[in-house]
């Protein structure tokens, strides 16, 4: 029996790939959040120096709905994009069938 043909190699080749898979899945998860985190950090500080800024109340107030409004709208986009990370970290190791089935659902 050749090493390409013995079952424990065959299953620890399976297993390095799918650890491949999650690590690179991870990765990615990783790379959402500081993408994330970015983005948030760079709109508090100009909303940070919009209200120093601010002329008055009425101004103030304005700044703090618009920041409000985008902070909704960016966590929203976020958990959107977050579950369909974990729905391909789901995916390792299925077969491409599951996956573009998956795909087509989603």
């Amino acid at each position: 029996m050749s090493e390409a043909t013995d079952p424990a190699v065959t299953a620890w080749m399976q297993a390095i790939d799918g650890y491949q898979a999650c690590l690179q899945a991870c990765i990615g998860w990783q790379q959402e959040l500081a993408r994330f985190t970015d983005l948030r950090l760079a709109g508090n500080r100009r909303t940070w120096g919009a209200l120093m800024s601010s002329r008055d109340v009425a101004d103030a107030l304005k700044i703090q709905q618009d920041w409000a409004a985008q902070a909704a709208n960016d966590y929203t986009e976020e958990a959107t994009r977050l579950a369909r990370l974990v729905t391909s970290l789901s995916l390792t190791g299925t077969t491409p069938d599951v996956q573009q089935a998956a795909t087509l659902v989603a």
